[in-house]
């Protein structure tokens, strides 16, 4: 099932929406492409270890993961929540439902945990700018974010909260 969620590259003052697009089909090998950088290829540790908190496993399944467009250079981890949460709805445990509506940005732990991220005013910027729904950011991040108006800004504290927010499973209310 192919899945596309967004996050941003901060180039300067400026942001650039990322469109990362997950496929997972057969076999059992995982693909990351798209000129990443070594902290977001190592992403796949951080992620497999985050969904074992939730009970997830990573999935037994092919995961060809690009991150368009592709001469951008992604640096950094805070892509590992949106290659989460793609994983995710392409492996059918996250409704993808609103998922292209927002971008999302966060660091993870191994437990989990969103840490803070770079940049995230121009990219809530760029998400309004694009017409985005809204952000979801870690919380440490949230109120930076919720300095621009007319987007939806959620600051989450892990992996297990953004899962409840798209299934629907728990309401959160965004930051103002």
């Amino acid at each position: 099932m192919l899945v596309r969620t967004f996050a941003s590259a901060v180039t300067g003052i400026d942001a650039v929406t990322v469109t990362i697009e997950v496929n997972e089909s057969r076999g059992v090998q995982f693909f990351l492409v798209g000129l990443p950088d070594s902290a977001v290829k190592e992403s796949q540790h951080r992620i497999a270890s985050a969904l074992g908190t939730l009970d997830y496993h990573w999935p037994g399944k092919q995961i060809v993961i690009n991150m368009a467009p592709a001469d951008i250079r992604k640096e950094g981890s805070a892509y590992d929540l949106p290659l989460a949460m793609g994983i995710l709805a392409a492996d059918e445990k996250v409704s993808k439902g609103e998922i292209e509506s927002f971008v999302l940005m966060g660091e993870l732990s191994l437990d989990g945990t969103l840490q803070p991220v770079k940049g995230v005013l121009p990219i809530a910027l760029r998400a309004r700018e694009e017409g985005f729904k809204g952000v979801i950011v870690p919380v440490k991040n949230a109120r930076e974010a919720a300095v621009v108006g007319g987007l939806d800004v959620y600051g989450m504290e892990n992996l297990g909260e953004v899962v409840h927010f798209f299934n629907g499973t728990q309401k959160f209310n965004p930051v103002k």
